[in-house]
C-alpha cells in the first residue's frame, strides 16, 4: 500500500503531555506529544466516536484515555487497552524533520 507523508504541525506548536487535533489529507489525526516523542492516532474513540485529542495521557504506558468514557489506546498501535471500547483505531508513522513533525498516512 502506498503512503504519503505530510507536514502536520511544528514542534513547538503541541506541548509535552497533550493532544491536538488536525485535518491532515482527509484524516482527523490526534497528535500527542510524550516525553518530545510525537505520536498519531485516529481522533475518535471506536467506543462513541469522541475526540481522542482531548483525552488524558498516560505517559509511562504511552496510552491516552478517552475523555468521555475512560477507554484507553496504545498511542503507538493504536489498539483497544481497556473497556468500553472493543476496536482498534487506526495509528499513524510520526517523524520530526527540522522544526516539523511529519505524519505517513495511506494513499499517494
Amino acid at each position: 500500500m502506498a503512503v504519503s507523508r505530510h507536514v502536520v504541525c511544528r514542534v513547538d506548536a503541541l506541548p509535552e503531555g497533550k493532544g491536538e487535533s488536525f485535518l491532515v489529507a482527509g484524516w482527523r489525526l490526534a497528535l500527542f506529544n510524550v516525553g518530545g516523542e510525537f505520536y498519531a492516532i485516529e481522533d475518535r474513540c471506536s467506543h462513541a466516536n469522541v475526540p481522542m485529542a482531548d483525552g488524558y495521557v498516560h505517559a509511562d504506558e504511552l496510552c491516552v484515555a478517552c475523555p468521555w468514557h475512560g477507554a484507553e489506546f496504545d498511542l503507538r498501535t493504536g489498539k483497544a487497552l481497556s473497556l468500553p471500547a472493543c476496536e482498534d483505531i487506526e495509528a499513524f508513522p510520526t517523524s520530526v524533520e527540522g522544526d516539523q513533525v511529519m505524519v505517513e498516512l495511506p494513499g499517494g
